[in-house]
């Protein structure tokens, strides 16, 4: 585990060298197999080419794996930074607001944008959710409408969700408090026009609180990777003083500073964040179990033996064996846990209601 954490704080620029001189063909296996399973082959490759360089030892298949997937992964980036420009365009054309969410707008913070192995297209579209569903379905094939968004089939092989809001909470309380932030924000985000990218994205400000949110959601809705973790470490060194006041304000108000303060202990642990570029104190108890949390999960909980489940899971089971694996956070974030139940029923009927309940 110190020479994957020591790897990753070589990616960063924090360490110039692994506190080790050899590895055996196992460990490197090991190694690629940790890394891969939280996506960050592309972004830890520079230094895999040079420690092939310099180091003796490492099995030239681990290293012809190491290339060929940071190959892919940069052809992918460029592909996606194609579609996202062509549906921005197309959404604005046809008189939606958007901006991309993640991605290619968390990527543009990173030394090596193209290195960033990246997932899905998500974009927020504002308007009604009936109306941008209603549009989306006369062009294409929609599945999984839910309350905060819905798989649209866009393009080949890359997916994309269409948002109607960024993202949610199980608690009522929390998630009228989380809406109408993000309504107060929302005309700020779809004029935020990059000229690079050729796309509006996320302000910084913005990208602080969503991304802490996406974090949280996936921690308890399935699991998380370091990669998105990675993305908040390069988001807070490219943090303005001035928008980090605001942040603060922000996660205070929307009763996020203590999930923030676990967060900032991963960061410091993991990538070696500085303490003048902490948001908040770290929180070493919460921090160390959310960390637990990261590396028993791997990207977007796959690796979690809690998520294993069959193909077209029912929808009884799959709701159950989330709420069984919630369970653990309980003591954390107690009124998430609680209300989850609650939100799923109400989510059910919501979408039996609107007759989203169809499978694509």
């Amino acid at each position: 585990m110190n020479t994957f954490f020591e790897l990753l704080q070589m990616a960063v620029g924090r360490r110039t060298g692994l506190s080790v001189s050899s590895m055996s063909r196992e460990d490197w296996e090991e190694l690629c197999k940790l890394v891969s399973k939280h996506n960050l082959l592309g972004v830890t490759f520079p230094v895999i080419d040079n420690l092939h360089d310099t180091m003796e030892g490492m099995p030239l298949n681990v290293y012809t794996r190491w290339a060929l997937v940071k190959e892919r992964i940069e052809k992918k980036n460029d592909l996606m930074l194609v579609y996202c420009r062509q549906l921005y365009s197309q959404l604005k054309d046809d008189g939606f607001s958007c901006c991309l969410l993640k991605g290619l707008s968390a990527a543009a913070l990173y030394p090596e944008p193209r290195l960033r192995q990246s997932g899905d297209i998500d974009i927020w579209v504002g308007g009604t959710r009936q109306a941008t569903v209603d549009y989306l379905k006369q062009r294409y094939k929609v599945r999984n409408v839910v309350y905060h968004h819905c798989d649209a089939s866009v393009f080949p092989k890359i997916g994309v969700e269409v948002h109607f809001t960024p993202t949610w909470m199980n608690s009522p309380i929390a998630n009228r408090r989380l809406q109408k932030w993000f309504d107060g924000i929302s005309e700020e985000q779809f004029s935020n026009y990059d000229q690079e990218l050729g796309i509006t994205i996320p302000t910084t400000r913005f990208q602080a609180v969503y991304m802490l949110l996406h974090i949280y959601r996936h921690v308890l809705d399935e699991g998380v990777g370091l990669r998105q973790l990675l993305d908040y470490y390069y988001l807070l060194i490219n943090l303005e003083r001035d928008v980090r006041a605001r942040v603060l304000d922000d996660l205070r108000k929307l009763k996020l500073l203590g999930f923030a303060a676990a967060v900032m202990y991963v960061l410091q642990e993991v990538f070696l964040l500085k303490d003048d570029e902490l948001l908040v104190a770290p929180d070493k108890k919460e921090g160390r179990f959310l960390l637990e949390e990261i590396l028993i999960s791997g990207n977007f909980g796959r690796f979690d033996p809690r998520n294993a489940h069959q193909k077209n899971e029912p929808r009884i089971k799959h709701a159950s064996r989330k709420l069984r694996r919630a369970m653990r956070f309980l003591c954390y974030y107690p009124s998430e846990v609680i209300c989850m139940p609650l939100f799923m029923f109400w989510q059910y009927f919501w979408r039996r209601k609107h007759n989203y309940l169809y499978r694509g």
